[in-house]
């Protein structure tokens, strides 16, 4: 009776600690998403991750991010995608650095999207521009 106790209580623990994680990254998120920097990022390449052999609806993209007055750098963001979506390399996604952290990018949502800043060449600004992104 005991060691069930136990281990119920050990489980109820783990279970509580995964919930309070998740929604600190929820949070984290939430406050980049109305703080943070928002900028184009240029995809590279994009893979789906495996979790025990089969696909898990989320994808490892590999991203160009130039921030504002800051030289390029190379990051890996992953995040669940709409099954059948695909991303070709050269593709700009809208993405929100942290303020607090620079290295924790989270995709951009509609409110990071009306602030979004050009960074990158003259060129590419102003075709972004022409574009209308």
């Amino acid at each position: 009776m005991k060691i069930t106790l136990w281990i119920l209580g050990i489980v109820l623990l783990l279970a509580a600690a995964a919930a309070v994680l998740y929604f600190l990254q929820k949070q984290r998120a939430q406050k980049a998403e109305k703080d943070g920097v928002a900028v184009y990022a240029t995809v590279l390449s994009a893979e789906p991750v495996k979790a025990l052999g089969r696909d898990s609806g989320i994808m490892a993209i590999k991203m160009w991010l130039q921030e504002p007055g800051e030289a390029k750098r190379e990051i890996t963001l992953r995040s669940r995608v709409q099954p059948g979506q695909r991303f070709t390399p050269g593709m700009k996604l809208g993405v929100v650095v942290d303020p607090r952290d620079k290295r924790r990018v989270y995709p951009a949502g509609p409110e990071a999207m009306k602030r979004m800043q050009l960074t990158g060449s003259r060129a590419e600004r102003r075709f972004m521009q022409k574009k209308g992104m």
